[in-house]
């Protein structure tokens, strides 16, 4: 939006306080403590020792008077402006299983995908988030309008309407089936003086069976909305950031809810009640994106201790959250420890300190960040706070937006401005005879503000919107039917 559109040089006074040449990289990295095998570890720790050691030139007596206070290694944990709910609400996915994923949904063994965009859900305005229900068979879309659309997916990939030639002709060649919109309702706040006000869609996220959903807005309030009976009655208004809120994310067992919020808090609340349960303090900018760990049933019950269905469960799992921001930083937190810092994985050198999407691997062990380098680091889980590789997308590609793990746990699907890309994970980037990625049709010179890929792998979707931050949005939304090969 252009009201909120700012250049390079201000987006960086608004997140981090100063020019780009004086940013304090302790502060962008987190709470995640200083790792001793990093260089950045060992200059803290040199730098601590040119103050303690005073020069030999110096007297004693002048030691004692001009004595400095003790170092302080770790980072300082910023304080949020939350109040927190006395009683407070419950960590729900502590206490309640995942949600049973459809057996169709399972990890499907081919080796890449064949992704052709099919579909065209035409809209004026910039689409800042987008939600479906397990099965596809509703989409939900807000942005800059203030308005939430609902879509029929099963009509538009049944063709119920057809694009015209004029509509077609901004979209490749493939593209002929028009989103059906079955309804709409007004994205309503409630300003100081209690009167309703419409609002930019800032983020959303759908129940499974579309019970019901949440939506973010400008002011800092969530909205709960009925979908299935009276459809677009606001329910409640959840209450505690102070500024628009960036990401919402249900939870695996759908009584909780998590928040990411431009105030730089993570929140987390219990649905059942309302009321706030955690606050997750640790980022110094922007929330830009929250996932949580792939965990299944059988894991859930491990951690339980209840009795498992396979013996090939494993019993090392627990419930860990991915929040990154868009100063870069990238924390894991493990949700049964309230109180422990959260790991914290570190930009690699060179690397300018940027983030607005991350995603995680289908077996929970690696994790994926873009960057606005044209590249994509992976972490790994237990292999320190580095990235164990890099991604390098052509230099004229764009930063990396949007990211989406296909059910194959071997393509990753990357939007950057110039396209959507799918990279092959298992092609070594050391083999200049291949290319480890393939283009998708479809969008070109807008930034992807969600990639969305269903259970089964059958079908994505991608909008393009800036999420009120930097770049441009040629307002596409796009369907695609996906194939398995091999």
């Amino acid at each position: 939006m252009s009201d909120t559109a700012f250049n390079d040089d201000l987006l960086e006074k608004e997140l981090f306080g100063g020019d780009s040449d004086e940013l304090d990289m302790d502060e962008m990295m987190g709470i995640g403590g200083l790792d001793d095998g990093s260089e950045m570890a060992g200059a803290a720790i040199s730098a601590v020792d040119m103050v303690v050691s005073p020069s030999k030139e110096v007297k004693d007596e002048e030691m004692v008077e001009a004595k400095p206070e003790e170092p302080k290694l770790q980072a300082q944990v910023p304080k949020l402006e939350i109040e927190l709910d006395d009683p407070a609400g419950a960590l729900t996915v502590l206490e309640h299983a995942p949600r049973t994923r459809s057996s169709a949904a399972k990890s499907k063994e081919c080796r890449t995908y064949d992704i052709l965009p099919t579909m065209a859900f035409l809209n004026q305005y910039q689409v800042h988030a987008a939600a479906a229900v397990a099965n596809m068979r509703w989409v939900f879309t807000g942005g800059e309008d203030g308005y939430i659309k609902k879509w029929d997916f099963n009509a538009t990939v049944n063709n119920k309407q057809p694009l015209t030639l004029g509509q077609r002709h901004s979209h490749v060649d493939s593209v002929a089936k028009g989103g059906v919109m079955a309804s709409y309702w007004e994205h309503n706040d409630v300003n100081e003086s209690g009167v309703d006000v419409l609002s930019p869609v800032y983020s959303m996220d759908v129940h499974s069976e579309a019970m019901w959903l949440v939506s973010g807005m400008k002011s800092g309030n969530i909205g709960l909305w009925t979908v299935r009976h009276d459809e677009g009655r606001r329910i409640t208004l959840l209450s505690k950031h102070k500024k628009p809120v960036s990401v919402l994310r249900i939870s695996p067992d759908e009584y909780g809810l998590v928040s990411g919020s431009w105030d730089r808090a993570v929140l987390y609340w219990d649905l059942n009640t309302g009321k706030l349960a955690r606050a997750f303090a640790g980022h110094m900018s922007q929330i830009s994106s929250v996932e949580f760990q792939p965990w299944a049933v059988d894991q859930f019950r491990a951690q339980q201790g209840q009795e498992l269905d396979t013996e090939s469960s494993d019993k090392r799992a627990s419930p860990v959250l991915l929040t990154t921001s868009i100063d870069g930083q990238c924390l894991l937190w493990d949700m049964r420890a309230p109180k422990a810092l959260p790991q914290s994985f570190l930009l690699p050198k060179k690397t300018p300190p940027w983030a607005t999407s991350a995603c995680w691997s289908c077996d929970g062990r690696r994790v994926y960040v873009g960057r606005r380098n044209n590249t994509v680091d992976e972490y790994e889980l237990g292999m320190g706070s580095q990235p164990t590789r890099t991604l390098k997308l052509p230099m004229n590609s764009g930063p990396v937006t949007a990211l989406a793990m296909m059910g194959n746990s071997r393509s990753l699907v990357c939007a950057s401005t110039d396209n959507v890309r799918m990279w092959d994970l298992e092609t070594s980037v050391e083999r200049r005879s291949s290319v480890p990625f393939q283009i998708i049709p479809g969008h070109h010179g807008g930034t992807i503000s969600t990639i969305l890929i269903d259970e089964t792998s059958r079908y994505m979707l991608t909008t393009s919107g800036n999420r009120g931050w930097d770049g441009s949005s040629n307002n596409v939304f796009l369907g695609y039917e996906v194939s398995p090969i091999g």
